[in-house]
Parts: C-alpha cells; structure tokens; sequence
C-alpha cells in the first residue's frame, strides 16, 4: 500500500511524521481529517494502517481511506482497493476492491491499474 503522507499544506504534520513523532502528526491532522479534509483523512488513514502513533486498526484505517476516497483523493481509492483485495481491515471482496481501484486507475495511478488486471484474470 501507500504508506507515505502526501506532501501539501499539512506540513507541520510532515516534519513530526518524517521524525517518528507519529502522536504529534496524528493531533495535528486529526481536527482537519474531522474537517473534511480529505489529504488530512488519508494520513490520518496511513497511521492506523501503519500502527504509527496510535493502535494499529485497520478497519479504521479502511475507515479514513473511504471518506478520502469518496472526495476522489488518489492515495486513499488504491489503499482502500487493497483493503478489500487482501481482506485487511474489511471482508475480501473482489468486487468492492475492483471499483476502488477502477477510480484510481481512472486519475492515471499505475499500481491501481494492475489490480484491476489481476482481479480480470
């Protein structure tokens, strides 16, 4: 999956990501993810998916990355695709995984584009 944050305004959360201060990054992404902010909704996603400053929880994870997602955010469509690809975090299901990933393959991401070839074989 795509681990690493995105780099936009959010950058005091970066520089605290970037040194391991997970807990700092998560406090400060999580009013804006609350927001509706949907770069802020996927790092908060990636911390629970990584377990980085908080419990590792993947259904929150998947969570994060749906409402990420549904605002069109490219990162979070793949990670959410995987999530049902690979049954972590949500039941497996080929289907749901394949149309996270038709709308990431849809904005160009490449990783996207060779799941959905590989849920066609």
């Amino acid at each position: 999956m795509s681990g690493m944050p995105t780099w936009t305004i959010l950058g005091g959360g970066y520089q605290s990501y970037l040194k391991g201060d997970y807990q700092t990054a998560y406090n400060e992404w999580l009013p804006l993810a609350e927001l509706g902010d949907a770069e802020a909704q996927y790092n908060i996603g990636v911390l629970f998916d990584e377990g980085a400053g908080v419990d590792q929880d993947l259904a929150l994870a998947a969570d994060w990355y749906r409402r990420a997602g549904e605002q069109g955010f490219l990162d979070a469509q793949t990670n959410l695709g995987m999530m049902y690809y690979h049954g972590q975090g949500v039941d497996h299901d080929l289907q749901e995984a394949a149309k996270w990933f038709r709308m990431a393959a849809d904005q160009g991401d490449a990783e996207a584009e060779r799941y959905l070839g590989l849920i066609a074989d």
